[in-house]
């Protein structure tokens, strides 16, 4: 495996392990949104579905070397509220301006 494809792979096992903390069902949609700009759409199926087929196995850092370094910096909730928010509201913004087509 070569070392793109292992830290894919990790960011994927380390999202995908939070992502079931917080009670939600792994997809590769949830992992899209969540690693968003961190890695290339053929490198995040890829790891994902390695991830899929082999969901218990340890990060690749822990079977390295036994300890678990967090590669995810998750985004602080403020910040994540923050831009859900600004994006809702450039949706209604959208949703609000007259038909031009009409």
């Amino acid at each position: 495996m070569t070392k793109r494809m292992s830290k894919a792979l990790q960011l994927v096992q380390v999202t995908a392990r939070q992502l079931q903390q917080e009670g939600k069902t792994v997809n590769l949609a949830l992992l899209r949104g969540r690693l968003a700009g961190q890695l290339a759409g053929p490198d995040l199926f890829s790891a994902y579905q390695q991830w899929r087929n082999n969901p218990g196995l340890p990060p690749a850092d822990e079977a390295q070397d036994g300890e678990t370094t967090p590669v995810v910096a998750e985004e602080p909730l403020s910040a994540r509220l923050t831009r859900i928010e600004q994006k809702l509201d450039r949706l209604l913004q959208l949703l609000e301006r007259p038909d031009v087509s009409g």
